[in-house]
């Protein structure tokens, strides 16, 4: 299976007006499950579609392998493309529509029955080959499109929201399978979704796509915890975030007051890249896990890691409790609890917690906390 390689791609629209794709550079591994992650609009699907050979970037090169593509068409690409809306023939049952795939390579009449025989069993589908479109649901309608791709011999799985049109349940449980798939038949796959979850729960990595551009690709756990960007931070999991001044540097650890006067400390370790100076202005990124709401104690107030605020809302949520909190200055601080924990009422006075080393610091963004959070 080939290295695919983005250099300085670009790709735009109307005479460069509309810029969906912003000097992409970007190393898709041999075998690896890629996630492209972002809101709509970021450039994820054209990503997809330039691999594909479905549209042309308008500069910069995509290599192969280590050779240019560009000037294959996209049936000559060693893909399979796996769509959202399913695309299968009503009119077929499942061992006709996955054999469609092993048509278009041309194949003896017995090489086709073997491939679809083994692609029908590698998504489990063997006992409804003869079932039609009309009395499946939407999960073995997927999966017949996924087994009609392997069909072609493809590698590489392009898969464009795959799972848009699954309920909840069947979604999780198909997000293992298709991880599976890819994992035992060592193909590679390039997953483009706007579901962080989804991401999350099936990719080796991620790469998160803001405004046609690659803000920052990492392991799942990577994004999570080690956030490099702002936009990172507020799209993978659940964060707020407060602007502050650095006020106390030393060896160990770096001091940031808020707005409020409230002190916030963060370890000098491995989660901490930024290296600000004295009086320079910064963000502070709470995940909302990592919180914990606890009672108003006079002794706490002016405390470092200690937020003082009135309960705005709680609500008990099945899996989790959310707890809004107001503090000064007009912001707020959202927890995400264990439900069984103490419920409050609004206005109820508390403080909020925040534990060693579970505040990301981020350079104060030269256009504004705003547009730095803004998903457009």
């Amino acid at each position: 299976m080939p290295e695919i390689k983005f250099i300085n791609v670009s790709k735009h629209y109307n005479h460069g007006k509309v810029m969906a794709i912003d000097n992409l550079n970007l190393t898709i591994k041999d075998g690896e499950y890629l996630s492209l992650l972002g809101p709509s609009g970021c450039g994820k699907t054209t990503t997809l579609r330039m691999i594909a050979g479905l549209i042309l970037p308008t500069s910069g090169t995509i290599l192969w392998d280590g050779k240019p593509i560009e000037h294959l068409s996209a049936s000559d690409r060693d893909v399979g493309y796996v769509f959202q809306q399913f695309a299968i023939f009503p009119h077929l049952n499942v061992w006709d529509n996955i054999a469609f795939g092993a048509q278009v390579r041309e194949n003896s009449s017995e090489q086709i029955e073997q491939i679809v025989e083994d692609k029908m069993s590698v998504v489990g589908l063997s006992d409804k080959a003869n079932r039609f479109p009309a009395n499946l649901d939407a999960a073995d309608l997927q999966r017949i499109g996924i087994a009609r791709v392997l069909a072609t011999g493809a590698r590489t799985l392009l898969l464009d929201e795959p799972m848009g049109a699954l309920d909840h349940k069947i979604r999780e449980k198909f997000q293992d399978e298709l991880a599976g798939i890819v994992k035992n038949l060592d193909l590679t796959a390039i997953h483009v979704t706007h579901d962080q979850s989804e991401a999350m729960a099936i990719s080796d990595r991620i790469g998160v796509m803001k405004k046609g551009k690659m803000i920052q690709i990492g392991s799942p756990n990577d994004l999570l915890f080690n956030p490099t960007q702002i936009f990172t931070a507020h799209f993978i999991g659940e964060a707020d975030f407060m602007e502050g001044v650095v006020a106390k540097i030393d060896s160990h650890s770096i001091g940031i007051e808020l707005i409020g006067d409230e002190k916030i400390v963060i370890p000098r370790d491995g989660q901490v890249r930024l290296n600000p100076t004295m009086y320079e202005k910064v963000v502070i990124g709470l995940r909302r896990e990592f919180g914990q709401i606890i009672n108003y104690n006079e002794e706490h107030v002016g405390k470092e890691n200690i937020l003082t605020g009135k309960v705005q809302s709680d609500r008990f949520l099945g899996e989790k409790r959310r707890t809004v909190v107001n503090i000064d200055f007009g912001r707020s601080i959202e927890i995400k609890r264990n439900p069984l924990e103490q419920s409050y009422s609004k206005g109820d006075k508390v403080m909020i917690s925040i534990p060693t080393g579970n505040a990301f610091l981020f350079s104060n963004p030269p256009h504004g906390l705003e547009n730095a959070l803004s998903v457009t």
